[in-house]
């Protein structure tokens, strides 16, 4: 059986795994009581999770302590929930509500509270050793929790005893696995498709002292042929988010962020600022001459905050703000003066925090001018030009990069279909697209 199109879940996965309570309005015992002096060690996706049970809610932790998290998540929330339509292709549909609703989730502190560490599972039964370039999730504060989910329409009157994490301060997460079939709201998830079904099903959300948002989604898994040549696609199936927002565009569970707001220990201003330079910077281009450099960022819109955790940690994953922006680029030498329209992304916390600006161009060659520079010489039979600008703040350390390409595609002739059970073609041989670096240049400290 061949399987394709695949998405990465595994890290989502984990997550609706590790602690968290029976779906569908039944109960889980978190308790920790268990006769091991509050230690408990579970495993789940590779990693070995240990639980340490804390004194009181009021004990310090690296990431807080559990009355700092219930200080923003204890609350009951009221937001606005989006029913979404499956994308094309799809068959998944869900009633009896749709298009937009109202949300109430009610959040009640547990018993206990618990620092969670992971490490990779090492399986002695197997003599196996350690699973080698497995990720685990960084340690988290965890506190037991009372959820109740339900929706003004009935679709949803679900409540779970579950545990709300925290990896980073000011920002608490829910993930339970969710069970169509045991829900006691009104929710019928249909298909058109006898070929496809919905799995690995999972109520997220995330609480931080902006508010709530979260989503309702899983994958849809189909199946296609029979025996030996039969192949399984799966896709993202995104039942439904909240609260949604322009400023977060198609990821509805993302919230608002005014850029006035803090977020992550720091404004959105205050971010901005750490990727502009307060003064001019010294650069030299790669045609070799040396001149100062002034970048600029300005936000021309609110931001949006959002938790990823269908990815690790150490590839871009957990907590992040994006703003949208303006980037201006004025060399002293004249060959550069651009304004360009960018994003700016921070992640993480402390002195783990990562800060980066960035920009992609990419013009014909007759717009030239577009891209700020004038003083270039573009090669006979280019076919576009590109123009890539970073500007990082990352471990306290400041950088950047601007670099301008020709971008030529090869002169091949159209391919020939292959005679194959599932198509496709090639022209052996065939270059792919050159680049020609036009001029460049890197600056930090």
């Amino acid at each position: 059986m061949r399987i394709h199109q695949l998405t990465f879940f595994g890290f989502a996965a984990l997550a609706l795994g590790v602690f968290s309570g029976c779906e569908g309005g039944q109960t889980g015992d978190l308790s920790g009581q268990n006769g091991n002096d509050g230690q408990e060690t579970g495993s789940t996706d590779g990693c070995d999770v240990h639980k340490q049970k804390l004194d009181s809610f009021d004990e310090t932790t690296d990431l807080g302590s559990a009355n700092q998290l219930l200080d923003y998540a204890e609350k009951s929330f009221e937001a606005p929930i989006r029913w979404q339509a499956a994308t094309q292709g799809q068959a998944w549909s869900v009633g009896p509500e749709s298009g937009e609703g109202q949300l109430h989730v009610d959040v009640v502190r547990g018993e206990n509270a618990y620092l969670l560490t992971y490490t990779p599972h090492e399986d002695s039964s197997s003599g196996a050793g350690i699973d080698i370039g497995v990720l685990c999730p960084p340690t988290q504060l965890g506190v037991e929790a009372h959820v109740s989910v339900a929706t003004e329409g009935g679709a949803l009157a679900e409540s779970y005893d579950t545990l709300l994490r925290s990896g980073t301060p000011g920002v608490a997460t829910l993930s339970v696995p969710f069970d169509p079939s045991t829900v006691n709201g009104t929710l019928q998830i249909d298909s058109s498709d006898p070929q496809a079904k919905l799995v690995q099903l999972g109520l997220s959300a995330t609480f931080s002292p902006a508010g709530m948002s979260g989503r309702l989604a899983g994958i849809e898994q189909v199946q296609h042929g029979t025996g030996p040549n039969s192949a399984v696609s799966a896709r993202p199936a995104v039942l439904a988010v909240w609260p949604g927002g322009a400023a977060c565009g198609d990821r509805g569970d993302g919230l608002v962020s005014p850029i006035d707001a803090e977020v992550l220990g720091f404004t959105g201003e205050a971010t901005l600022a750490s990727v502009a330079t307060d003064a001019p910077v010294s650069i030299h281009w790669s045609s070799g001459e040396a001149t100062t450099l002034t970048v600029g960022i300005q936000s021309t819109g609110d931001g949006c905050f959002t938790v990823s955790d269908d990815v690790p940690v150490e590839i871009g994953g957990g907590p992040g703000v994006s703003y949208p922006v303006t980037i201006t680029l004025q060399s002293a030498d004249g060959k550069v003066d651009g304004s360009y329209e960018g994003t700016v992304v921070a992640t993480g916390y402390g002195a783990s925090r990562s800060v980066v600006s960035e920009t992609w161009l990419n013009v014909s060659v007759e717009d030239l001018e577009q891209t700020g520079f004038e003083s270039v010489t573009v090669p006979d039979g280019a076919d576009a030009l590109q123009l890539r600008i970073v500007s990082s703040q990352v471990g306290g350390h400041a950088s950047g990069s601007v670099r301008l390409v020709a971008l030529t595609d090869p002169d091949c002739p159209p391919p020939t279909p292959m005679p194959t059970p599932d198509g496709g073609s090639s022209t052996p041989g065939c270059p792919g697209q050159s680049q020609t670096e036009l001029e460049s240049a890197a600056w930090g400290d």
